[in-house]
């Protein structure tokens, strides 16, 4: 969560949010008064305050996570390497199996629980958890009523959402159009023609594990529907013969 205060960017992971950041830091015309990495908004929440977050395709978010892990990075690889679980990386059949199943999320940390995983997956919940104010309690809440966590969306504090696929366009937007008084349109300019975006196609990157992946659309955009719904249209992969 950066915090400038107009304007809050949340950071959802493996999302273009380093790059976000940057842009942020070189280019927004006010100063940052609040950094907490990927933090969640409690009692700080101002409803006078644009707040704003960048998502990803599902479908690449589990590719990206799975390949994370095998370079030994990330939040969720040390915990289970802790946790004497990695052997869901010898493939990445094993790792989507590991993953989706809801017994397992409580290895996956960030307080993803049995009972919120038999809902949602942990790529839809670590966007839930940002985009909620009190996330974790209203989650509690939800589940102990008895009703669908999905319905939480009516209840989301962003007033924007950056699709990571077209992030270079929707920052422009942002910094131009929406806000052009909070940015530094002579910086804006400067740093997207020095900047360019790594992995920045229009579709989901997970070619190196398109077959494995196909084995599990069913699931997966059951568990993602959350985040898949931010999509016009669920992407199904041209699967070579």
């Amino acid at each position: 969560m950066h915090d400038f205060g107009k304007i809050v960017y949340l950071e959802m992971q493996k999302s273009g949010s380093t790059f976000v950041n940057k842009f942020l830091k070189e280019c927004c015309l006010l100063k940052e008064i609040k950094h907490q990495k990927h933090g969640v908004i409690r009692d700080d929440y101002d409803r006078e305050k644009f707040y704003f977050i960048t998502i990803r395709h599902p479908y690449d978010l589990y590719s990206s996570l799975y390949r994370y892990g095998l370079d030994g990075r990330g939040g969720i690889y040390q915990r289970l390497d802790k946790l004497g679980k990695t052997a869901c990386y010898k493939s990445f059949n094993s790792f989507i199996e590991f993953v989706i199943d809801p017994k397992n999320a409580p290895y996956l940390g960030e307080g993803y629980s049995e009972k919120i995983a038999n809902q949602v997956g942990v790529m839809s919940f670590r966007f839930m958890k940002l985009s909620l104010q009190f996330p974790l309690k209203q989650m509690a809440t939800t589940l102990a009523s008895g009703e669908s966590l999905l319905d939480l969306k009516d209840k989301f504090i962003t007033s924007l959402e950056i699709k990571n696929e077209n992030l270079n366009g929707e920052l422009v937007r942002l910094s131009t159009e929406l806000f052009p008084d909070l940015f530094n349109q002579e910086k804006v300019a400067r740093f997207f023609d020095g900047n360019e975006r790594v992995n920045a196609s229009t579709t989901p990157n997970y070619d190196r594990f398109r077959d494995e992946m196909e084995r599990f659309l069913a699931q997966i955009e059951k568990k993602e529907a959350l985040l898949l719904s931010r999509y016009s249209t669920f992407y199904t992969p041209d699967i070579d013969p």
